[in-house]
């Protein structure tokens, strides 16, 4: 029981640290983050298995995460400020010419991570550019300003 106890701990601290750190590990991976990830993964099987090398110790682990999983993705459907403090919101971080700084900081996000995506969406200028949009997931939606006719 202490296993199961411990992989339900782990898995809550382990979403609250990746929510603290935020959107950028989760959607564009440069080495450094990717280096956070997997340490989190290994810091969290020795705390939770501990000196416990069984099978059953494992699988008890394995199992507990994964009804934490389904556990807090029914929460998320069940209540929506419980899936806002989970996945967050989108967060406009560019608008009209204007950056948002404070959003910018807050996100630890740069002009540049902006100017990427609208150059991976066909856009070269920001110029052309309405709004950018930190999503949930971390990715950026660049939303193009309309064609005047």
């Amino acid at each position: 029981m202490n296993t199961v106890l411990k992989a339900a701990a782990a898995y809550l601290v382990v979403l609250f640290v990746i929510r603290l750190i935020g959107r950028r590990t989760a959607s564009q991976q440069a080495p450094i983050d990717m280096v956070v990830l997997f340490l989190f993964g290994g810091l969290s099987v020795s705390a939770i298995l501990g000196d416990d090398h069984s099978f059953t110790g494992a699988m008890s682990a394995l199992f507990t995460v994964g009804l934490m999983h389904v556990s807090v993705s029914w929460l998320k459907l069940r209540f929506v400020w419980f899936e806002r403090i989970v996945d967050g919101t989108p967060i406009v971080v560019y608008r009209d010419g204007d950056w948002d700084e404070t959003n910018m900081r807050r996100l630890r996000m740069q002009q540049a991570d902006v100017r990427t995506a609208a150059r991976q969406q066909g856009l070269d200028d920001l110029q052309k550019v309405a709004v950018a949009i930190v999503e949930r997931d971390g990715k950026v939606s660049v939303i193009e300003k309309e064609q005047a006719a």
